[in-house]
């Protein structure tokens, strides 16, 4: 199943909120849910991120500490990125084959590890997301592809760049009163916690309507795990889900359109 079910998260939590841009989008009606005001308003150092054809704009290096992270692609393409750690002795091409089976085919790597990441929503949309680094080397794994040509060999492009982490720890900017800095550590209003045995347990449960800024936990050892927020018909069922997601993973992709 390609783009709707990425690779997300390593054993290390991951403080998130996946968003639209706050733009206008041909045709479609952002979702005041996906707001990232309050991310923003954190007062932490804020990262930019871009990935296209001529390849990958990031920093080179940064502090340690909580980073947003905002994630564009260039022209009418859509994004991905992970952050990662990935295994001595590999050569760019290996280690940008084994990134792309990770974020597309959603296989993870022997030796890799993955702090998080995110991908945006649609073509002229961004995607942000708060992230802890430690200090160590890293790499950016940051693919695109056109959507009308997503089902076709070839069409996403991976590229992983390197970074660097260190001990200086990451200067905050200034606050705001939507989101205040709490000691330099953002304060989640809802927890989404994931297990190795596939459980998946939300808190507060509800959660209450409008923007969020949620931490994503990993909290089980042996496995990475993704997570895709969307909106579905008042009134469906965990099984109606469970059932979709089974026929779009077990069947034939659809055609690409044009």
């Amino acid at each position: 199943m390609h783009r709707v079910l990425r690779l997300f998260g390593a054993t290390a939590a991951l403080w998130a909120l996946s968003t639209a841009d706050l733009g206008p989008v041909a045709g479609q009606e952002i979702d005041s849910a996906f707001s990232d005001t309050l991310v923003h308003g954190f007062g932490l150092p804020e990262v930019s991120v871009t990935v296209g054809p001529n390849g990958v704009e990031a920093p080179a290096d940064l502090p340690a500490g909580f980073h947003v992270v905002t994630l564009a692609a260039t022209d009418d393409l859509i994004g991905y990125l992970d952050i990662v750690q990935v295994p001595e002795g590999l050569s760019r091409e290996e280690m940008e084959e084994q990134a792309l089976a990770a974020g597309a085919g959603d296989e993870p790597q022997p030796g890799w590890v993955y702090v998080g990441g995110t991908n945006t929503p649609d073509p002229g949309q961004t995607a942000t997301f708060i992230v802890d680094l430690k200090p160590g080397d890293y790499h950016w794994a940051a693919s695109y592809y056109n959507p009308a040509e997503e089902y076709e060999e070839g069409a996403e492009v991976m590229r992983v760049v390197p970074f660097t982490v260190d001990g200086g720890g990451a200067t905050p900017a200034a606050g705001s009163q939507d989101a205040p800095a709490t000691d330099g550590e953002p304060t989640a209003t809802v927890t989404l916690e994931e297990t190795d045995d596939l459980r998946y347990v939300v808190s507060p449960d509800p959660v209450p309507a409008g923007p969020q800024v949620w931490e994503i936990a990993n909290v089980g050892e042996l496995q990475a795990h993704h997570v895709v927020m969307m909106r579905v018909p008042d009134g469906t069922t965990a099984d109606q889900i469970i059932g979709e997601f089974s026929g779009m993973m077990g069947g034939t992709p659809p055609p690409a359109t044009r």
